[in-house]
């Protein structure tokens, strides 16, 4: 008996290990980045897509690269002024609005980076600063 047991385990654990190399590395969860184009986004903030705004409610990964892509756009040496006047928040949170605008009726892969710091830069889609009043008790 005790050998049947000890045969049925060995060949569970053999069967447990077929097949392994078939299988993909990485399996992608909905609404998650394809790995190789978040890396893209993080050296280019620029590649960011119409498609990766969307794909945002989706997963919080999607969230996290719009979200770094916004503000390494907000750091852009064409918004220093920008920042400098308005902070790096509002900046990033007013590149945002542009790129959620320009992405309106446009194609998923349109990249709006540069249009949204070009508007940015001139002064459109600009976040206001919250209201004293709401500063209070």
């Amino acid at each position: 008996m005790r050998r049947l047991v000890v045969g049925l385990i060995s060949i569970s654990a053999l069967a447990a290990g077929c097949g392994e190399a078939e299988r993909p590395a990485a399996r992608s969860v909905a609404g998650t980045p394809d790995a190789a184009h978040a890396r893209d986004v993080d050296r280019n903030p620029y590649a960011l897509t119409c498609g990766d705004i969307a794909r945002q409610p989706e997963h919080t990964d999607s969230q996290k690269l719009v979200i770094r892509a916004e503000f390494a756009l907000a750091r852009e040496p064409a918004l220093r002024k920008r920042v400098t006047a308005m902070t790096e928040n509002r900046v990033g949170r007013s590149v945002y609005w542009a790129m959620t605008s320009l992405c309106k009726g446009q194609d998923a892969s349109f990249t709006p980076g540069k249009q949204a710091v070009a508007a940015v830069r001139r002064g459109r889609y600009l976040v206001q600063p919250r209201p004293e009043s709401w500063n209070r008790p």
